[in-house]
């Protein structure tokens, strides 16, 4: 009985099921890689040790860029080179900073409206330290090398010492190295759960705090601008906000 299949002379007795199905596979090309690159974003940001900001700030990034089906690699380095790589072009944007840090002039466009506001506070050990008004009380001062909101807040005269983290100025206070440590707050609330001695005084900085996007990603700035909005205006963000740093706070990350 004569097979009612198309044979081909090439290939003899194959199915035209086959040959549709090896012709696709000859004529695939590997786009998936190339949208993936497209579709991908590198932000640079302060490494995601121990600091509740970061990690709190890492994942509402990646919720904005989702929404504008954008998937974000995060390139980790200290504050200070986390800012000049972006500021280079060597990323697609920066985690977070208030506006009095960035370069008006420079390569970098702040993404509206503000993620939200930023709170700098003092840890201290010592209760005779002043709530407020604390670095004018003080003589030794520590703050994380590159925050570069903080030395223009510092009053004159003070000794000052470098941290790389919360996790350090905390230890710098236990070894009497330093009388107030300043971090932002939702590391301060951190540091205090995990040893309930310290202290947190009156902000001594409260600012808004923006995205960067390099310039070269200007095009993206409308699509995150309205993913950012709708996230505030739907409650994500506080939600989300308060969810991670709940999850910080009691050590179940």
């Amino acid at each position: 009985m004569k097979s009612t299949r198309f044979e081909s002379p090439a290939a003899p007795g194959m199915s035209w099921r086959s040959l549709v199905v090896c012709a696709l596979a000859l004529s695939w090309q590997p786009v998936t890689a190339e949208d993936e690159a497209a579709n991908l974003r590198r932000i640079t940001s302060l490494e995601d040790t121990s600091e509740a900001s970061v990690h709190a700030g890492q994942q509402l990034i990646s919720a904005i860029y989702e929404g504008c089906g954008l998937t974000v690699k995060f390139l980790e380095a200290p504050p200070a080179r986390s800012l000049s790589l972006a500021e280079a072009g060597r990323s697609d944007g920066e985690l977070a900073r208030v506006r009095d840090v960035i370069n008006e002039n420079g390569p970098l466009v702040a993404l509206e409206p503000p993620l939200t506001l930023l709170q700098l506070v003092p840890i201290y050990l010592d209760p005779g330290i002043p709530a407020q008004n604390t670095l004018v009380a003080v003589d030794r001062i520590g703050y994380i090398n590159g925050y570069r909101m903080v030395p223009p807040l510092l009053p004159t005269g003070k000794s000052t010492l470098l941290a790389h983290s919360t996790e350090h100025l905390v230890l710098l206070l236990e070894n009497d190295r330093i009388d107030v440590g300043l971090t932002l707050s939702w590391d301060a609330q951190k540091a205090t759960f995990n040893n309930n001695a310290l202290i947190i005084g009156e902000p001594i900085l409260e600012a808004p705090v923006y995205h960067y996007i390099h310039r070269s990603r200007v095009a993206d700035l409308p699509c995150l601008s309205a993913s950012l909005k709708r996230l505030k205006a739907e409650g994500h963000v506080d939600d989300l906000l308060n969810a991670i740093l709940a999850e910080q706070l009691t050590g179940s990350r």
